[in-house]
Formats: C-alpha cells, sequence, structure tokens
C-alpha cells in the first residue's frame, strides 16, 4: 500500500474555549505497518463525542483521560473495516470498533477491537446506539439508576448519543420521561418520535422554572449529561432519596480554568444532604462487560420498530473538526458520525 497516504487529523494547538477550526489540520503520512497480533484497518466512520473534548484540555485530562499531545492524532472510536490480519480471530474484510482515532488507516492490535454486527444495524450505528454511547446509556440506566415504572426520569441532551438511549429506555421501562434539548424542533422530535412524555428547551431564560413546572412530584432519576444550569435546575427539583448519574458535564469541556465567582460546593451538600440524594459516577469502561447483553436488547428493539436512532452525518474528515465544533454548539441534531470513506454495506 505504498502508493496510499494516510490522512489524519492532528491537534495544531490546545483550544482556548471552543475549538475553532485552524485547531486542526489534515496531514497527510504512511500507511502504517503491523506487527504479530496486530491488525491494519481502514476507517469507515469516526465518532464525535464530547469525551474527544477532554482529551484537548489540559485541565481536565488530568485524572480521566491521556492528554493528547500537540501534533497528535484526534483520538475517538471508528467503526473500521479489516485490510490485513495478523490476529487470529479477525480476516480481511470483517469489520470492527476500535479507538483508531481521526485518521483513514491505523494498525491496532487486534484483541483491543470488537467485532461489529452489521445485521443488528447500521454501521454507523456502532459509534451511538449500538455503541459506546449506547452502551454507557445501558450500564447508567440498568445497573445504577434504579428507576420503578411510573418514576420520573430526567435526561439532559435528549437527542445525544447517550441521552437519546436513555429516553427510550425509561420509556420502554413504564417511566416518566423529560428531556433536555436546545431547541423547539429537537424538543418536538424527542416527544414525538423518541417518545419523551415533555422536552424541555434549555436555553429559555425561565428554564428552571419550566423544569420546576414539569416535575411537580420531583425528578426520581437525573441522568446527567450537561452540568451547568440544567444541573442546578435538576438538583432544585430533585425527590428525597433520587439518584442522579452523573455522566457527563459538557457545559464545562471548553472551560480551560475552573470556573471564578463563589463556591457552590456548600450549596450542593446540604441538597444531598437535606435530600439524601445518591449521586453515582459512571465510566463506560467498567461495563465493556456488558456489551453482548446491550446490544441484543437494543438490536432488537431497533429490529421490532421500538427505538429510533438519528444521526448527524458529516462527510470527509476534512470536516470533522467543525463537526466536533458544532457538536459542542449544540448545531447538530442527532448522534454526530463522520464518514471517510463509502460504507460497503450501503
Amino acid at each position: 500500500m505504498s502508493n496510499i497516504v494516510n490522512r489524519r487529523m492532528t491537534l495544531q494547538r490546545y483550544p482556548d474555549g471552543m475549538p475553532r477550526d485552524d485547531d486542526f489540520a489534515v496531514v497527510e503520512g504512511e500507511v502504517p505497518d503491523i506487527g504479530e497480533g496486530d491488525v491494519l484497518c481502514r476507517a469507515i466512520y469516526l465518532t464525535v463525542d464530547p469525551y474527544i473534548r477532554v482529551h484537548l484540555n489540559p485541565r481536565l485530562a488530568k485524572g480521566y483521560a491521556p492528554l493528547l499531545p500537540i501534533g497528535g492524532v484526534i483520538p475517538g472510536e471508528a467503526v473500521l473495516q479489516v485490510e490485513r490480519s495478523r490476529f487470529p480471530g479477525l480476516k480481511e474484510g470483517d469489520f470492527v470498533a476500535g479507538f483508531g482515532g481521526w485518521q483513514d488507516f491505523c494498525a491496532l492490535p487486534g484483541a483491543s477491537l470488537r467485532k461489529v454486527d452489521p445485521t443488528l444495524g447500521p454501521l454507523s450505528a456502532h459509534l451511538g446506539a449500538l455503541g459506546m454511547p449506547g452502551l454507557t446509556a445501558y450500564a447508567g440506566f440498568t445497573r445504577l439508576a434504579e428507576a420503578e415504572p411510573g418514576q420520573t426520569v430526567f435526561v439532559s441532551a435528549a437527542l445525544g448519543g447517550v441521552g437519546a438511549v436513555v429516553g427510550q429506555l425509561a420509556r420502554e421501562r413504564g417511566c416518566r420521561t423529560i428531556g433536555v434539548s436546545s431547541s423547539a424542533e429537537k424538543c418536538r422530535y424527542a416527544v414525538e418520535t423518541l417518545g419523551y412524555d415533555l422536552c424541555l428547551d434549555r436555553n429559555q431564560s425561565d428554564f428552571a422554572d419550566l423544569v420546576a413546572k414539569a416535575c411537580p412530584e420531583k425528578i426520581d432519576v437525573n441522568f446527567e449529561n450537561v452540568g451547568g444550569d440544567v444541573f442546578w435546575a435538576a438538583l432544585h427539583s430533585m425527590k428525597d432519596y433520587g439518584r442522579m448519574i452523573m455522566c457527563g458535564l459538557v457545559s464545562d469541556y471548553n472551560n480551560d480554568e475552573l470556573p471564578s465567582g463563589p463556591d457552590l460546593a456548600p450549596t450542593l451538600i446540604r441538597y444531598i444532604a437535606l435530600k439524601r440524594l445518591v449521586m453515582k459516577g459512571l465510566m463506560v469502561a467498567d461495563f465493556f462487560n456488558l456489551y453482548p447483553e446491550f446490544q441484543q436488547v437494543v438490536g432488537a428493539m431497533i429490529r421490532d420498530g421500538r427505538f429510533r436512532h438519528k444521526e448527524y452525518i458529516v462527510e470527509g474528515i476534512d470536516n470533522a473538526g467543525r463537526a466536533m465544533i458544532d457538536m459542542m454548539e449544540g448545531r447538530n441534531f442527532g448522534k454526530t458520525v463522520v464518514r471517510i470513506t463509502d460504507d460497503p454495506t450501503l
């Protein structure tokens, strides 16, 4: 493959607040070689998720994820097709998913890859509803939330890769589901297509009042993906003995320094104590063993029409950086993925 180049989206500088287009650059290099036990893969779809931004933030990367060095390939999971294998469990043509980053080709240990079954759903869905975001939602809801039928489940980023799955699992459980999104159009979709009982636009000036009015019997489970004002509005409306699943805080990912202002920790602690709340941290890496169970459950829901997944597909690796910016600013509508070569299953 000496005549084929490997295009890679690389980090040019650490973003100062919201990423900009010139924080990223596509460079060309050689297709990597593989050693014993490795697999050479060509990427078909790349994921664009909020966690990637944490790798680009020197403050937040500590203790969460390795800080990407300047010049490094933007990290992230991809759906790939095997080009050449020196791993006994995989052969040329197989579809897999792995953390190959934003590039055309990657060489990865075969043991680090998971096989992708295209009969469960579209290849791109294995980066969303059937992939790591979906697993995050499934693990958090089924293992941590302890939601019972009739209880109120509050989901921020209700149309995101995680939130859309949580909302539909809660609906199937018989819960009252309240979503939060960033526009009236998205909220309509959440209710009319995903089956939320109600969805609130977080950009409304009276958002906290809207949450309180929407939850007269208070919130049993807050599946937190956003943080900031959305988190505080949910906290004020939590029911005694409620559960808060802390999955993501996307509102903080562009802050290079801790926010200034008063220390809100005493207020938070007071609410937790008075309401006897339980806050549970969620890291999907703790639940990778659930992949087969999760994919069978959600795959069955997709096949029989009980589950909907909307994708925001961007074409070309050159547009991956812009796709991240659009996602962070809420301009995407559904789970963001980047298609960088033809999907052979379409």
